[in-house]
């Protein structure tokens, strides 16, 4: 896989997660545009110090340094949305090196969800609509037990297998991006054009067609560090990234605003 590579670890890694919208809660773990569940997806992203220069340098030494800069990241935030035939996924989450995440999650007509992970252990507050995501087959009083509240799993990895790969994403995606799947540099594409992203002014490449036919555009930062700043696939999905080392706003729910969902799994039938 070559110039495609990073829309394989980028869009088509989102989609690897949308099993979610038709299983159970025993299930196992198999782009400028604002995602439509995401409360902060629009947010600039943060701004470096004035640089550029990439405009003038060659594809592969654009993608060195986007490689370089993207694995010193410690923590990101991205921002995604994806089409997809069983739903539309959009969410923001931002996540650090030391796994935790915060962010929302959404499926376009099954509703959407806060989620958390700090130390490991996922949670996951999720609307009306959502709540038959987490649950299917959820009566009337699991519903009411769980609104407004935070579910997790201390008895199997039914959380987590199933939504930490959201929190996972953010700087999994960013380490990847611009490698082949055994770890190579991969430098094909195209230079396209310069544009702002967030703000921040970036260099614009194309690449892809190779293998799929389908070509993507992503920009990486012409100011301070290379970041990837954003991925469009087209029709496949888009992707936004910001708060490059931020701290995440993880915070640990008060444990009487937890629900255990193994509890909940004979209830809901």
């Amino acid at each position: 896989m070559r110039a495609n590579r990073l829309l394989a670890v980028t869009v088509l890694s989102v989609l690897g997660v949308t099993g979610l919208t038709a299983c159970g809660p025993d299930a196992t773990k198999k782009g400028d545009s604002a995602p439509a569940a995401s409360g902060s997806a629009g947010a600039a992203a943060s701004k470096p110090a004035a640089g550029g220069g990439l405009e003038g340098l060659s594809v592969e030494q654009i993608m060195t340094k986007m490689r370089a800069a993207n694995g010193k990241l410690k923590s990101v935030k991205a921002a995604f949305q994806v089409q997809e035939s069983e739903g539309d996924i959009s969410g923001d989450v931002a996540a650090d090196s030391t796994g935790n995440c915060a962010g929302t999650i959404g499926i376009k007509g099954k509703g959407k969800a806060e989620i958390l992970r700090i130390g490991g252990k996922v949670w996951l507050k999720p609307d009306a609509e959502f709540i038959k995501v987490v649950v299917p087959g959820a009566n009337t009083s699991v519903a009411n037990l769980i609104s407004g509240k935070w579910l997790t799993s201390t008895k199997s990895a039914t959380m987590a297998g199933r939504f930490d790969q959201f929190c996972d994403m953010p700087l999994g995606l960013m380490k990847k991006a611009g490698l082949n799947e055994d770890g190579t540099p991969d430098n094909s594409g195209t230079k396209n054009s310069t544009k702002k992203v967030g703000g921040v002014d970036a260099v614009v490449l194309t690449v892809g067609g190779e293998e799929s036919g389908k070509q993507m555009e992503v920009a990486i930062a012409d100011q301070g560090e290379a970041y990837l700043l954003s991925v469009d696939g087209g029709e496949s999905g888009s992707m936004r990234f910001s708060d490059f080392d931020k701290p995440v706003p993880a915070t640990a729910p008060a444990a009487d605003q937890v629900v255990d969902v193994d509890s909940l799994k004979k209830a809901a039938g």
